[in-house]
């Protein structure tokens, strides 16, 4: 099935099916499970999802889709999936290649004008091997009055000595290049950055259900 990216698409980020370890960063998730009556947080994350999601309709994850035996979760989820790859999807995501429902987006994709005039400028400022990491996986494009960029790690925005810290300057660099006016990510789970040009959609952050893009625009402060 053809992936459509538009304003009626749901949008998720950062759901980490069968990792344990974020259960105790974000305490938070067991404690919603428990309050709607489910003993553990992956049967309730997939719940909400196909609460919303129904089988025709897109959505769009923002990486950290599962760890180790979490992609069995994958088969519950309803919809025409598609994963932008982040920095947990490594050495994972190729086990989507045998699901007929989900498809990957890796590297830089633009939806705008001039996007190899953009491409050229940014392979010349930081080389092209930059543009062949693993890691640098955005989609550029015009919806509604924004020009957005997706992607798995917020731009503008990181700790001192970020371990990503040169993807996330190259990433920051095609922002600006592309004058995007809004960025919608996942990475920060329940925290949220400064700048209010950027909306997190990590499950924490919206509730855990996946929302319709036109939706994510209307949190814009």
């Amino acid at each position: 099935m053809k992936f459509h990216l538009n304003l009626d698409t749901f949008v998720i980020s950062d759901t980490h099916f069968g990792h344990k370890a974020v259960l105790k960063k974000e305490p938070l998730r067991h404690q919603v499970a428990k309050q709607n009556g489910f003993k553990d947080f992956d049967t309730y994350s997939v719940s909400s999802w196909n609460a919303v999601v129904g089988k025709n309709d897109n959505i769009l994850h923002l990486g950290d889709l599962y760890f180790k035996d979490g992609w069995r979760y994958l088969l519950e989820l309803s919809g025409n999936k598609r994963l932008l790859v982040g920095n947990n999807d490594l050495k994972k995501y190729t086990r989507l290649e045998d699901f007929d429902d989900w498809s990957i987006c890796k590297k830089i994709k633009l939806k705008i004008e001039n996007k190899k005039k953009i491409l050229k400028k940014l392979a010349t400022k930081w080389g092209k091997d930059a543009l062949k990491d693993e890691l640098l996986n955005a989609i550029v494009i015009d919806l509604a009055t924004e020009r957005i960029m997706f992607s798995h790690f917020p731009v503008m925005d990181r700790k001192k000595n970020d371990r990503y810290a040169f993807t996330r300057d190259v990433l920051d660099d095609l922002y600006k290049m592309c004058d995007c006016s809004l960025n919608i990510h996942g990475h920060t789970h329940s925290k949220n950055t400064k700048n209010p040009f950027c909306l997190n959609v990590s499950a924490e952050n919206i509730g855990f259900v996946p929302l319709r893009i036109a939706d994510v625009l209307s949190l814009r402060p």
